[in-house]
């Protein structure tokens, strides 16, 4: 029964409203749905499985019986369904009032019609959030308004212009924001999309720049052409700049898209071997940390969280990854908490050369993630390097090796940068002590090639003899 799929998402709450909900005669005159959900109630209590058995149904007997079955099940899923749209609507008090803008306008209520608009007026200027839909809001009432005045018989060019300026801001803004969707799912999902109206869109803009003073159209116009014009970097830098003011304009879910614009604009240039980037991504992931954009239903992922440490220690900023491990570490999913935490808590100490307390949390946890198990590795690796243990260490380089050619799931750039550090660490244990020239002839393998995991760490000890 599909009732039940929409049922199994209810929380505390739905199942409080939704039972008074359903026994109000307003939205419902059948009690065997108020009998049905009594009993699906007494489950839930118990902590027991919610089926179609608890309600008594079994196989109709006959044609009739099997009609008012199905008529019975849809009649409880469209209540369901009726409920939950209510739900949301009741938790939006502007959009009430626009619908009672709307109710007033068509039951000639001209006084109370005004008294309602300013009150939504005065709710919109109180109202932080400035998105694209918000705009959309604006259009809405912009319309109610022109109709109002039609039907008093008092139109004017005020109320047309307005009807057509929020509508154009809304519609741009909505569109560059689809934009930006589209072009940054076309390389994930490896297709080109039609992007209809917006190279007009576009060209709109930059014909009438001072659209760009709404920041739901700068935001995404700059966050669009970053995106399509990779190479001027002044777009990018725009986008950047406007994050700063987005913090109460935007709802979270959609500002956390815009700093993932940015985000993955940085990692592009990165991954181009353009390192003044890296500045700009911890830059873009200190600021979205205290905006919390990056925690989604209280947590904030492993993957997320692995990735800030390592380029905060990258960096250098010990002092601040330190905070951010410790502050945050109760945000990560209780399931991956104690793994994610002792694999950054061991970078750190590692980065930090405090390889004794270091080399415990990485000899001792089994990670569950591969890219973890590798870059735990290869800090065993490097410790075993720097603390002299050589026997360990080659006995690493060989299991290490083993699993790399064993483990197919390791996708084959990075099986070949860590058998490249594997091979390049054996070359650095066999170098002769005070032998220059060979040191700089390793230097100059390590640096023209491409794939190497810790590179940065072999550069330093070849130059260190």
């Amino acid at each position: 029964m599909k009732a039940l799929n929409l049922i199994q998402t209810f929380t505390k709450k739905d199942w409080h409203w939704f039972e008074k909900f359903i026994s109000s005669p307003l939205f419902n005159k059948n009690n065997v749905l108020i009998q049905w959900f009594s009993l699906l109630k007494q489950q839930k209590s118990r902590n027991m499985p919610i089926s179609e058995k608890i309600i008594g149904l079994s196989p109709a007997q006959n044609s009739k019986e099997a009609a008012n079955l199905h008529h019975t099940s849809n009649y409880f899923l469209k209540s369901i369904e009726t409920y939950l749209s209510w739900e949301e609507w009741q938790n939006d008090e502007m959009e009430q009032l626009l619908y009672l803008l709307t109710a007033c306008r068509k039951r000639n209520l001209e006084r109370h019609f005004k008294e309602v608009h300013l009150r939504l007026e005065r709710q919109m200027e109180k109202e932080p959030i400035r998105n694209p839909q918000f705009y959309r809001f604006k259009y809405r009432m912009a319309f109610e308004e022109h109709e109002q005045s039609m039907e008093a018989g008092r139109a004017g060019a005020e109320q047309l212009q307005a009807l057509s300026d929020w509508q154009d801001v809304a519609f741009v803004a909505e569109k560059l924001k689809n934009g930006c969707i589209l072009l940054s799912r076309r390389k994930v999902l490896n297709t080109s999309f039609e992007m209809g109206l917006l190279p007009s869109v576009l060209q709109f803009v930059q014909d009438r720049p001072d659209l760009l003073q709404y920041k739901a159209i700068a935001v995404y116009y700059y966050g669009y052409m970053a995106l399509s014009e990779p190479q001027e970097e002044s777009h990018f830098f725009a986008l950047k700049g406007l994050l700063k003011e987005l913090n109460i304009q935007f709802p979270i879910h959609e500002l956390r898209n815009i700093y993932l614009l940015a985000v993955n604009f940085c990692i592009n240039r990165i991954n181009l071997r353009q390192d003044q980037y890296l500045r700009e991504l911890l830059d873009l992931y200190q600021a979205g940390i205290l905006a919390e954009v990056f925690i989604e239903n209280g947590h904030i992922s492993r993957f997320t969280y692995t990735n800030i440490t390592l380029l905060a220690l990258r960096m250098k900023e010990y002092n601040w990854v330190q905070h951010f491990i410790e502050t945050y570490k109760h945000r990560l999913p209780e399931s991956q908490r104690q793994g994610t935490h002792a694999f950054v808590q061991a970078r750190y100490l590692c980065e930090i050369g405090d390889y004794d307390h270091a080399m415990p949390l990485l000899q001792t946890m089994d990670f569950d993630d591969i890219l973890h198990n590798l870059m735990a590795k290869t800090m065993l690796l490097r410790m075993y390097y720097e603390t002299g243990a050589f026997t360990a260490l080659e006995s690493l380089l060989a299991s290490f090796t083993t699993y790399l050619r064993r483990k197919r799931q390791i996708a084959d750039q990075q099986k070949t940068a860590y058998l490249n550090t594997i091979r390049f660490v054996r070359k650095l244990i066999a170098l002769r002590p005070g032998d220059k020239k060979e040191r700089m002839v390793l230097k100059t393998e390590i640096t023209g090639t491409a794939l190497v995991a810790e590179k940065d760490w072999l550069m330093e000890r070849v130059g260190a003899g």
